[in-house]
């Protein structure tokens, strides 16, 4: 294997592992900070590391005509999305949150055929039978594999995440063909920012709350998540092709699981193993369907994802 593929490999796995790892890390936080607050501070942080890069990169900027779109896309993408999974891990595992977070390629795929005119291979529908199959299993188990209101609640709040997330993946699509990835994201991450800081301010903030685990939590969402994931995701993209990191991608889940496994020492059920399986086995089979895996995509800098 050529020398740039194999650091463009290592580059897609430490992008999936720190993604995977964010929901555990995001786990810690909820017993310090609102899920509101959690947004908000990481946002800060990605935003100033994002915005001086697009000063150094000498980026362009956005036509008034695009800000509208811009900014549904911080809606749904930034604002939407932290909300409903930041406040659906208050009650379900990280572990589970992952898996469930894993269907928005099945999901994108759906809204593509129902919206857009799209086609899917036999594959791919097979794929989304199986992935919505298993999200099934998944909203329904509980952290010890037993039903309660809390981990329903919990679990269709994330579900809610991965759908906001598609429709900001279908709102950016027109933006990808103006605007590089950094732009757009920079752009989104202060806009849903500023959305968030506005539940924020009221209520003010106590600067108590921010411990030594915090401030480390709060790092490694905003930069390494956010900053450094976004940039080691672009240089695997750029040598590998999307179809292949669509496929890496199905990672996520796996390096979430084992993360809420080791770090919070969370129990998995017969029902959310059985169903992270099926989950993991249709998004796979979507991806390598290649339908949209090839489409120019909005890359996912900003969550969690």
């Amino acid at each position: 294997m050529e020398t740039n593929k194999i650091r463009a490999v290592v580059a897609v796995l430490a992008t999936t592992f720190f993604w995977g790892l964010s929901f555990s890390s995001t786990k810690v936080l909820l017993t310090s900070l609102t899920a509101i607050q959690i947004a908000f501070f990481r946002l800060i942080l990605a935003s100033a590391v994002l915005g001086l890069v697009f000063l150094m990169s000498r980026s362009g900027r956005v036509s008034r005509s695009d800000l509208p779109r811009m900014l549904a896309g911080g809606v749904f993408g930034i604002f939407l999305y932290f909300i409903l999974e930041n406040n659906g891990l208050r009650f379900t595992t990280a572990g589970t949150g992952s898996l469930i977070i894993a269907t928005i390629p099945v999901l994108n795929v759906l809204a593509g055929v129902f919206f857009f005119r799209e086609k899917n291979s036999w594959a791919g529908w097979v794929g989304v039978t199986l992935s919505f199959l298993g999200a099934w299993l998944l909203i329904r188990s509980g952290s010890g594999g037993a039903l309660s209101l809390a981990d329903l609640r919990g679990n269709l709040l994330v579900f809610g995440a991965a759908c906001s997330w598609v429709v900001f993946t279908r709102i950016n699509e027109p933006l990808m063909q103006k605007y590089n990835s950094l732009t757009i994201n920079l752009y989104q991450s202060v806009a849903g920012m500023a959305l968030l800081g506005l539940f924020i301010a009221p209520a003010g903030v106590n600067t108590a709350q921010f411990t030594g685990s915090v401030l480390f939590n709060l790092a490694y969402l905003g930069i390494f998540c956010s900053a450094v994931a976004y940039f080691l995701y672009l240089y695997a993209l750029k040598t590998l092709g999307s179809s292949a990191i669509t496929c890496f991608l199905n990672l996520v889940p796996v390096f979430g699981v084992l993360g809420g496994a080791v770090i919070l020492k969370e129990a998995l059920g017969t029902g959310q193993i059985l169903g992270g399986l099926v989950v993991i086995t249709g998004v796979t089979l979507v991806t390598m369907a290649g339908k949209p895996a090839d489409k120019p995509k909005t890359i996912q800098a900003t969550t969690e994802v």
